[in-house]
């Protein structure tokens, strides 16, 4: 029987201002069922909000997008994404670009992108940083992702 991987992914809001869930994408699995079988619909300030990515036999591979509101004309969209697959070492990317710019046509490169990236990754656009950092496995199915979005307040 193949192995199923697991990502429980934490979105650790450090802002004043509610992040609003946007579009997601999975190439690897999907979010899961149960209390964590949902993309957060928005995270309020200093909360963190949990989804459950169930992987399928390739692994638990996804990315998801919130919008946060600085201001009335300033809004940014952060992106975060995982690689979570079995035998191969955890990877994760973020990046930070203004609303609507994360866009279907982009996640070939996003993937891309975070295939070659490392087990943390962090961006910055202007005064505002996301970073985020995969965990080492915690069990043979399930590894953990943690985000913090560092943003002024």
């Amino acid at each position: 029987m193949a192995q199923v991987t697991t990502s429980i992914c934490n979105v650790k809001n450090i802002t004043s201002s509610t992040l609003i869930y946007q579009m997601s994408n999975d190439w690897q699995g999907a979010v899961g069922a149960g209390g964590l079988g949902y993309y957060p619909k928005d995270i309020k300030s200093r909360v963190t909000g949990t989804f459950q990515h169930v992987g399928n036999q390739n692994g638990s591979q996804g990315a998801v997008v919130y919008r946060i509101t600085i201001s009335p004309s300033e809004n940014y969209d952060v992106m975060v994404a995982w690689f979570n697959q079995p035998n191969s070492p955890n990877k994760a990317y973020t990046l930070v670009d203004q609303a609507g710019s994360f866009t279907t046509d982009r996640w070939a490169a996003i993937f891309n992108a975070l295939i070659n990236s490392e087990s943390n990754s962090s961006s910055t656009l202007g005064a505002y940083t996301s970073k985020v950092e995969i965990g080492m496995e915690i069990s043979q199915q399930s590894r953990q992702q943690s985000v913090l979005l560092n943003w002024p307040c």
